[in-house]
């Protein structure tokens, strides 16, 4: 006898086996219901799962599934799920007779690890019990969708009265010819039991700015386009604004440029911002949202004091100028007399830090805490809890950095990625979201625990998506969404953490040398601006370029910051040049004193007090004091071009002999005479000073020769011939006597005269 194809061979010698009698069929039946028991038991279909040659890998191009609609999110024990999904061929081949299928696998999920494993299931992996089975009803060429709608009741889907409520497992699964070509996987859920305390969740989320342009019209662009409804910032707004449950960690230098922008769509963006602030757990960072990390490990302190755009200036805030373009070291809206807007911080807290990195290092959290915070956000991955732990601790702990403890607010990092979670992930990540507060809640029922969401600083949301995602948990009946403010003051869980790393700078920090090329330049112009009275007039309009560079949200372009960082010193640069001196290349000096005149050129729009210093290079040429002078503000013209202002100021020097001398003259503020404010000047004096003396010499020597000259010639003049002498006052000379007889002479009358005697008419 042959044997048929079904009954098969059997071995020489062994007994012929029947089917079909009573205790066989028995048999039979016995082993099907074991089969099925254990498939039921064991949350899997009554078939082996498919094997690999039944399965397409999944890629580029493959046929996608994606859950449009999932309701209700949370199941009442008589209620019916119903779920679309929609399938989209992606492959170069038609689909003949395409089918999708709605799995169960009714174990309750308790544990977090359980979630994560039934979402990274692969393709080929369980999908549970089939509840309900759709066919496509059409092929479906290459490029096509279809939607399929699935339903199934909550007692289906092992979720009905008298079952754990804890999350279920489901695969949405389409298939063609028995190939299985897609899964999405996501979860069902019922209400929980009265006993659970609900989770807490505090959600925040970073209102930062695109970097500041130090081009005015380019900044106003990017702003205009980062505050539009495509834009992260307007995007932003629409997903948060609505509800006050969502904590804002923002940069105020960002409200108030925009405030003061040209664009008013613009305008009414930061309009809304500040009035969706009431009620809300709002920080501010420092402005202009320095780079924290970056300070920490180049060294430095974070900058103080740094001035917000105001109304009277250009509205970029960096730029320093006015709005002609000039740069005049003014600020404009001091001169106007335009009022700034208000601060919009006032009311805000100021001791929340927020680094770039997701997990700051030490060195950073510890110059947070040296500058002022009490707290800081540490993102996904950071303090994680110790894996022995069964539990989810509450977001918060405490580092203890050698600036002193600081509360860290730890986020969940996978509460954070589904809250975060983009399109194509609407509602499988909502319901994930859910399963894992469900869950969390579950885990110590009488517990209550705070965990947190930090939102990406980087984050684009997508609004529908993000405010269904909240009105999910809101409804749940398991979460109650709570301000940062209540997180910070919940009591950090003894429970052990990993600790933050040491020193780990991050790629797009701005580099050491920048930082202190920009920390050099403004203290320089600090310095420099005390020369006028109202020192912070000089610096005020600059001081917003050394900062911005500084930015987090220039990690993602060191060329860009590069150039803002040029333009930075080069505008400081432009100020400190206001004052110049002039001087003659030489002078004649042929005293012993004398005063040698400098020029002092200005183009501050201040006056400028400086002292006027001489340093001559050899000892026969003596400065010794120091003059001061004030020299007048420049003035504008009828066309608004600066004219600078001149000062003439006398040095007194004393020379000693005779040499050329070198003279550097400077300008040094009068108020820190250490600081010099104008680049030195070199002239030469040829210093003479003994030929004063040596002349004074010789013009008294011939005064005294005069005088001895004069002295003689009188001397000589009162020794005359002419003078008869015995002539005095009482006796008067012989030509004044009276005439008498003339005498006898030897030669009578008419005889000549004697020698001695001059003869009388």
């Amino acid at each position: 006898m042959t044997p048929s194809s079904r009954s098969g061979a059997r071995p020489p010698g062994a007994a012929p086996v029947s089917l079909r009698g009573p205790s066989a069929r028995l048999l039979v039946a016995l082993l099907l219901v074991l089969v099925v028991a254990a498939g039921v038991l064991l949350g899997g279909t009554t078939a082996a799962p498919p094997a690999a040659a039944d399965t397409v890998p999944e890629g580029e191009d493959a046929v996608t599934l994606e859950l449009t609609s999932f309701a209700p999110t949370v199941l009442a024990p008589d209620s019916t799920l119903t779920v679309t999904a929609r399938v989209t061929n992606g492959t170069e081949q038609t689909l003949g007779s395409p089918a999708v299928t709605l799995g169960v696998d009714r174990r309750a999920l308790r544990t977090r690890s359980a979630l994560e494993s039934w979402t990274t299931t692969g393709l080929d992996g369980r999908v549970g019990a089939t509840v309900a089975t759709e066919d496509v009803g059409r092929p479906l060429a290459p490029g096509e969708s279809a939607d399929v709608t699935l339903s199934a009741s909550a007692a289906e889907l092992g979720l009905g009265t008298g079952n754990d409520p804890g999350p279920r497992g489901l695969a949405v699964a389409v298939s063609d010819g028995g190939t299985r070509l897609a899964v999405q996987r996501t979860f069902a859920l019922r209400a929980p039991a009265d006993d659970v305390s609900p989770v807490r969740l505090s959600v925040v989320a970073a209102v930062t700015g695109p970097p500041v342009d130090p081009d005015p019209v380019a900044y106003d662009d990017a702003l205009s386009a980062a505050v539009a409804s495509e834009g992260r910032l307007g995007r932003l707004l629409a997903a948060t604004g609505g509800t006050s449950d969502v904590g804002w960690v923002a940069d105020p230098a960002l409200l108030a440029a925009a405030a003061v922008a040209a664009d008013p769509a613009v305008n009414a963006w930061a309009d809304a911002v500040s009035g969706a602030t009431a009620g809300r757990s709002t920080f501010a960072l420092r402005a202009y949202d320095p780079d924290v990390a970056a300070f920490a490990h180049a060294g430095l302190a974070l900058p103080e004091g740094t001035p917000l755009p105001s109304s009277g200036t250009s509205s970029d805030p960096a730029s320093g100028t006015a709005a002609d373009g000039t740069t005049d070291g003014t600020d404009d809206a001091a001169d106007t007399g335009t009022p700034a807007p208000p601060d919009p911080t006032n009311g805000w807290r100021t001791d929340l830090a927020w680094p770039a990195d997701a997990v700051p290092d030490l060195a950073t959290t510890t110059l947070a805490v040296a500058s002022g915070a009490t707290a800081t956000v540490v993102g996904p991955g950071g303090l994680a809890p110790d894996e022995s732990l069964t539990y989810t601790p509450s977001g918060v702990a405490t580092v203890t950095t050698s600036a002193g403890p600081v509360t860290a607010l730890v986020a969940d990092p996978v509460l954070t990625a589904l809250l975060s979670a983009g399109d194509g992930s609407g509602v499988s990540a909502t319901q994930r979201l859910l399963a894992e507060t469900a869950v969390i809640a579950r885990e110590r029922p009488a517990d209550q625990r705070h965990v947190l969401a930090a939102l990406p600083r980087s984050w684009e949301p997508e609004p529908g998506l993000f405010t269904a995602r909240l009105d999910a948990l809101r409804d749940s009946g398991w979460v109650d969404l709570a301000p940062v403010d209540q997180l910070l003051a919940v009591e950090p869980p003894a429970v052990d953490r990993a600790s933050l790393p040491e020193d780990a700078p991050a790629d797009g920090e701005i580099g050491a040398a920048e930082l202190r090329s920009l920390a050099r330049s403004r203290a320089e112009l600090a310095a420099f601006a005390t020369v006028a009275a109202d020192p912070t007039a000089l610096t005020r309009p600059l001081e917003p370029a050394f900062v911005t560079p500084t930015a987090v949200a220039y990690r993602a372009a060191p060329p860009s910051r590069t150039l803002a960082v040029q333009q930075a010193e080069q505008r400081s640069a432009a100020v400190r040049g206001g004052l110049s001196v002039e001087t003659r290349s030489s002078f004649f000096f042929v005293a012993e004193q004398e005063d040698l005149p400098v020029r002092v050129r200005s183009t501050l729009t201040q006056d400028a007090t400086v002292q006027v210093v001489l340093r001559p290079d050899d000892p026969r040429l003596r400065a010794p004091e120091r003059t001061t002078v004030t020299i007048p503000a420049a003035t504008r013209d009828a066309d608004g071009d600066l004219v600078p202002t001149e000062a003439s100021v006398g040095v007194p020097v004393e020379g000693f002999g005779s040499g050329n001398v070198t003279v550097e003259v400077e300008l040094v503020s009068a108020a820190q005479p250490q600081v010099r404010v104008a680049e030195p000047q070199q002239f030469v004096v040829r210093v003479r000073a003994d030929w004063e003396s040596v002349g004074t010499v010789v013009v008294a020597v011939l005064l005294v020769i005069a005088l001895f000259a004069g002295i003689w010639r009188t001397v000589r003049r009162g020794r005359s011939p002419r003078r008869l002498a015995g002539a005095t006052l009482d006796q008067p000379s012989p030509q004044d006597a009276p005439a008498a007889a003339p005498a006898a002479t030897p030669g009578g009358p008419d005889g000549p005269p004697r020698r001695d005697e001059e003869r009388v008419e």
